[in-house]
């Protein structure tokens, strides 16, 4: 563990030095970049005044001429002209410039006249630039022997750009932009917090512009080449780690310092604290260690007793003790937990069954009564109008489904079932006068399958109240079937009167009822009773047409 801790401190160490360095880069960037807008700013207000002819006519003027022969062009110039708004120098330099905050001032020099033109923009700063006031530059028009900028002025740094005549591609003069480095305290004071070392600003000839610190500046610093690079220096018996971002476009080399004891104790700081938590662990692991094995006994008794739990012994128990701990009350919480366990499957698990059993009997024997009735009413009426000769062929059937009836199988083929339904459905034929025709499409291997007792009889009985037309002779009643993702799909189709939305929706309503209701024992009786046998996914399913008939389709599994 030692081991391990010293290889990723180390590892951290180098990770950390490295994230360090890769943030000190990212804020150089951010300098560059900073740096580099305002450089492509001049250039873009350079292009567009080569794009305003009066404007560079102007300025133009004003660049080969002296300041009074200015004035006066600049007067007529504004006489004749029909706007309110001047389009001159001043204008043009206070509509461009006035917004970067971090704008001095702006100069325009000529090449001929040796004549400066002065714009300040935040005279504060500008005469706190200044180095002497030798040098100092007047609102005014004078000459100027024009000495190194860096002579001139203090924590400035300057753009310039050379302003030609695009007719006679000659130099007229240059326009000169002096920032102040407010704006990089700002972005360096907003990084403060995770930013260590210090941030360097050169210019290309290697003259320091600009420090973030107050410190001394390393001697290796002042003969640095305008490249970019990292690499690690020694300055003072200190390391250091050194990263340099030059950019060519603006002429300036950013550079930024970071002494390796700043990082080193942010290193220590992570050792200091992954060794504490070793030996707090350390310490934890052996109390517990030694703690624990007073237990050990214990809880491999409660373990034990776990496992012939999930093996099914529900008669285990674990033998208590005297002691009043976690582990007795564990012990005797398992104890109880398994006495209720008993308990639960003797009078709720079983009593459940019972009852399921007691309902599914119970809803099966309001099938009789209703069923009975409805024959024995076809036999009567049949009687009356035909006498005796076709009443032996009823009765007979009668006593077929009176035998079927009182056969105490709950289950039974569906080879009996339609057997069963045969003998009904010949009573209405005969009842009916032969204007109904069934057809059977079960394949006869599914005939040996078990189905629920009077499943299909309810739904014959529904069609025969409520879907046989008696003015029609072309009645009929089809039961098919057919196997669908491991199930039997049974189907009992008719082309009867139909149901209309509203009552088919009522009628689906009903079939997701639990409980069924007194006048209603037929769709709903027979779901009930299939759902109870087989689980919710099986039972009835009724679709309907008005005017065109009814598919009742049954889902069982096949056994």
């Amino acid at each position: 563990m030692f081991l391990l801790l010293l290889i990723l401190s180390r590892y951290y160490t180098k990770v950390k030095v490295q994230e360090e360095l890769d943030f000190n880069s990212r804020t150089l960037e951010r300098i560059e970049a900073n740096f580099g807008k305002k450089q492509e700013y001049l250039q873009r207000a350079i292009r567009e005044l080569y794009m305003k002819n009066d404007l560079f006519t102007d300025i133009s003027f004003a660049l080969q001429h002296n300041y009074s022969d200015y004035l006066s062009f600049k007067l007529n110039k504004y006489y004749n002209s029909n706007s309110f708004v001047p389009n001159n120098l001043d204008t043009f330099l206070q509509m461009i410039f006035s917004q970067d905050k971090d704008m001095n001032a702006v100069a325009l020099r000529s090449n001929t006249t040796n004549i400066e033109y002065l714009f300040i923009f935040n005279h504060n700063r500008w005469n706190r630039s200044i180095i002497s006031t030798e040098t100092q530059i007047s609102e005014i028009p004078i000459k100027q022997n024009n000495p190194k900028d860096s002579d001139r002025f203090r924590d400035t740094f300057i753009f310039k750009e050379n302003i030609n005549d695009p007719a006679l591609l000659k130099n007229l003069g240059h326009i000169a932009v002096y920032y102040s480095f407010d704006g990089i305290d700002e972005l360096i004071d907003a990084r403060k917090n995770k930013l260590l070392g210090s941030i360097f600003i050169f210019n290309h000839e290697g003259e320091n512009l600009y420090s973030s610190s107050k410190g001394d500046m390393p001697e290796s610093l002042r003969h640095l080449s305008f490249s970019t690079y990292s690499k690690k220096i020694s300055w003072k018996g200190n390391s250091y780690y050194l990263n340099t971002l030059a950019d060519e476009a603006t002429g300036y080399m950013f550079v930024g310092l970071i002494p390796e004891k700043e990082i080193s104790k942010i290193t220590i700081v992570h050792w200091t604290m992954v060794l504490f938590t070793f030996l707090f662990a350390t310490g934890a692991i052996i109390i517990a260690y030694f703690a624990m094995r007073n237990y050990a006994k214990r809880i491999y008794a409660i373990d034990y007793t776990m496992k012939q739990v999930k093996k099914g012994n529900l008669a285990v128990r674990v033998q208590n003790d005297s002691k009043k701990d976690e582990l007795s009350t564990i012990s005797f919480s398992l104890n109880n937990m398994l006495d209720e366990l008993n308990q639960y499957i003797e009078q709720v698990y079983i009593l459940n069954i019972q009852q399921r059993e007691a309902e599914m009997k119970a809803l099966q024997s309001q099938i009789q009564p209703h069923f009975l009735y409805n024959t024995l009413e076809a036999i009567r009426m049949k009687a009356v109008i035909d006498g005796s000769k076709t009443t032996s062929v009823m009765i007979y059937n009668l006593g077929e489904l009176f035998r079927y009836s009182l056969t105490p199988k709950e289950m039974v083929t569906i080879g009996d079932e339609i057997e069963h339904i045969k003998k009904y459905l010949e009573l209405m034929q005969i009842r009916y006068s032969s204007n109904l025709q069934v057809f059977y499409e079960i394949p006869e291997r599914y005939y040996s399958n078990e189905i629920l007792k009077f499943t299909f009889q309810p739904l014959i009985e529904n069609y025969a109240k409520h879907g046989y037309r008696k003015e029609a002779a072309d009645n009929c009643v089809w039961i098919e079937g057919e196997e669908v993702n491991d199930r039997l799909h049974l189907y009992i189709k008719d082309n009867g009167f139909g149901i209309s939305n509203m009552r088919l929706e009522q009628i689906r309503e009903q079939l997701n009822e639990k409980n069924v209701k007194s006048g209603s024992i037929g769709l709903s009786n027979v779901n009930e009773r299939m759902k109870l046998k087989y689980g919710k996914e099986y039972g009835i399913h009724i679709n309907s047409e008005l005017g065109k008939g009814t598919v009742v389709e049954i889902i069982i599994p096949i056994s």
